[in-house]
């Protein structure tokens, strides 16, 4: 059978999504065509053509055929890493199921790197959808990396980068940033487990409706929730400890005192006991039941309005449009296929 697809009906809006909707039906198309097998399937999208790769290393054979520009999309299950050297997007079905979102998990397990080392910079990756079974780690310099709904157990490495963006992930390490510069980065939306403190001094780094649980270094933070000791009371244990020149805009903290108010600067920040920030546990880890509600919503509000914490444009769930209607069928060389795309 060719990938010929002759589409009946698109009922769906992003305009992001029609790059990637072949895609997601050659990937439904293989996947109904293996249902009984449970077959794990990658679409490899360039342009217009479409490949289709199956098994553990349906990932690392999809990567290898990959060049700059091209989208490659994971059904769920777990494949075998394979090393990001090109600029292309990967599109995942979730990092965590939910039945009420039709929303799966796509694994990748193992180390990903991003580069080889002594390589040149690596532009405009898109990592979305996915759950890393180990650390996310940059051997080049970065310029448009995107990364966002994804799981990472373990650190995310991002070394030297311009105009990154992380949102809507949980990382259960660090972000790290190895004494490189970041240039307009944005950590957005995210729980992060560890520490984002070892970016370049003369880095532009910016922390919004975050949760995290451990140092930060000298950034702009916003309408965040820090749970790592306090600020001031074990000055070597604090969340801006060492720190010079931080800014801390409508946050909330650990009870903490102002004697280094003179070292960073916090405007409308709040001093809250770990027990008393949130209204479903007496403690900040991380669960995919929890939607960590903060106990005071109409009090403690941030810089936009909003209250301060994740649960502000917080959601899992990617972007991907979800094909329903599927209907495929065969008339001599050719896949004819009718369904139906509704953006999620």
């Amino acid at each position: 059978m060719t990938n010929m697809l002759k589409t009946k009906k698109v009922n769906y809006q992003s305009t992001i999504m029609k790059k990637i909707l072949l895609s997601i039906v050659a990937l439904c198309c293989t996947v109904v065509a293996g249902a009984q097998n449970e077959i794990m399937t990658v679409v490899l999208q360039h342009g217009n053509d479409v490949s289709t790769f199956t098994g553990a290393n349906a990932f690392i054979n999809a990567n290898a055929q990959a060049v700059d520009g091209d989208v490659i999309t994971l059904s769920s299950g777990a494949f075998n890493v394979s090393d990001i050297t090109k600029s292309i997007s990967v599109y995942g079905a979730g990092f965590e199921k939910d039945a009420n979102t039709s929303t799966e998990v796509s694994k990748i397990n193992g180390q990903l790197n991003l580069g080889v080392s002594g390589g040149e910079t690596l532009e405009n990756i898109h990592l979305e959808g996915i759950s890393f079974g180990a650390a996310v780690n940059a051997n080049v310099p970065l310029e448009g990396f995107l990364m966002e709904k994804c799981y990472v157990n373990g650190n995310v490495n991002i070394v030297e980068n311009t105009n990154t963006i992380i949102r809507n992930c949980v990382i259960t390490g660090a972000i790290s940033g190895g004494d490189k510069i970041a240039n307009n980065c944005i950590i957005q939306n995210c729980y992060v487990g560890g520490a984002v403190n070892t970016f370049n001094e003369s880095s532009s780094v910016k922390i919004d409706h975050c949760i995290t649980c451990n140092f930060v270094g000298p950034y702009f933070c916003s309408n965040s929730i820090f749970t790592y000791y306090w600020v001031g009371a074990y000055y070597d244990r604090a969340v801006f400890a060492n720190t010079e020149g931080a800014v801390a805009h409508n946050c909330i903290f650990r009870n903490f005192s102002y004697n280094n108010q003179d070292k960073n600067d916090f405007q409308n920040c709040y001093a809250v006991d770990i027990k008393n920030i949130f209204s479903d546990a007496e403690n900040a880890n991380y669960s995919a039941t929890r939607t960590y509600e903060i106990q005071q919503p109409t009090t403690w509000i941030g810089t936009d309005g909003q209250e301060i914490g994740i649960r502000y444009g917080w959601s899992k769930v990617p972007r991907i449009p979800v094909v329903t209607d599927l209907n495929a069928t065969v008339s001599g060389e050719n896949l004819n296929v009718n369904y139906n795309a509704v953006a999620r």
